[in-house]
């Protein structure tokens, strides 16, 4: 069952719960006038919340926002909304052509799942429009990947795409009952962990209902397309070498925040393996 949720029920940028150095750079993504955002992870780590999130800081008065969504899950009073409905042929290509006819000033798609859509999405990206969508990868420089694959010219993706946000949620640990423990030398040094770090485990109580955890926090790493990026794009680098050249230049990935996360104590090595901390 999915409970659809009121406007006012929208955390704002700041509640999402991302560090404020990144939700500091969502401001700067969101004040672009055009281009493509995207929004990546598996189901159920908070995309569509994000979109929302980014949708109600940009909402004014003057602004033409438009969304296609399957289902539309947040009920948003000051945007217009379009639920997809295959059995009367109103797929997400439709649905979006119809919109480039009501000129819309930000247009968010509930997700690029095939060639047609992503087609269309990129040109109004390229048009004029600021477009919002997301993407079922792994990590936010897949995303690069799994477009061209679908057709799209490396150099639309280069003069289109503004940044790409891979999330995920993560348990947080409960803090009225987690426990300190040890982990082996040998997987501190595998997964680069700090030696003299203090880690914690779930234990379960009351509090926690015996499981251990309380609450999620969103944890994301966010891969701006610069000068670097388009440089690397042109010179057709895969995916893989472009996201070690960012970790170079300092980009922060998922599996940073995890460590990150379990330094402070806030989430234990068992959640954070399921998460993604193998996968930075």
């Amino acid at each position: 069952m999915r409970i659809l949720m009121q406007s006012d029920s929208i955390p704002t940028l700041e509640h999402l719960g991302f560090r404020e150095e990144m939700t500091k750079k969502f401001y700067k993504f969101l004040n672009h006038s055009h281009g493509m955002i995207l929004v990546t992870g598996p189901t159920g780590s908070g995309k569509s919340t994000t979109l929302h999130s980014f949708l109600q800081h940009i909402a004014t008065p003057d602004k033409n926002i438009i969304t296609v969504e399957d289902p539309v899950e947040y009920n948003a009073e000051n945007i217009s909304q379009i639920q997809v409905n295959t059995k009367v042929g109103l797929t997400f290509a439709s649905g979006l052509r119809s919109i480039l006819r009501q000129d819309p000033d930000v247009i968010m798609i509930g997700e690029i799942r095939d060639k047609e859509t992503a087609e269309i999405a990129l040109q109004s990206a390229l048009t004029g429009h600021l477009l919002l969508s997301t993407l079922h990868t792994n990590d936010a420089t897949s995303s690069l990947t799994r477009l061209m694959d679908m057709g799209i010219a490396d150099y639309l993706l280069s003069s289109t795409l503004i940044g790409v946000l891979a999330q995920r949620l993560t348990r947080k640990l409960c803090i009225h009952c987690k426990t300190p423990t040890m982990l082996s030398d040998i997987l501190l040094e595998e997964l680069k962990l700090d030696k003299s770090g203090d880690y914690y485990e779930a234990k379960g109580c009351k509090e926690c209902d015996f499981t251990g955890y309380k609450g999620r926090q969103a944890v994301g790493e966010l891969f701006v397309i610069d000068d670097n990026v388009k440089g690397m794009i042109k010179d057709g680098f895969n995916d893989h070498q472009i996201r070690e050249g960012m970790k170079a230049l300092g980009m922060e990935t998922i599996a940073d925040k995890l460590a990150e996360m379990m330094y402070d104590g806030d989430t234990s090595y068992e959640e954070a393996i399921r998460v993604g901390l193998m996968d930075g």
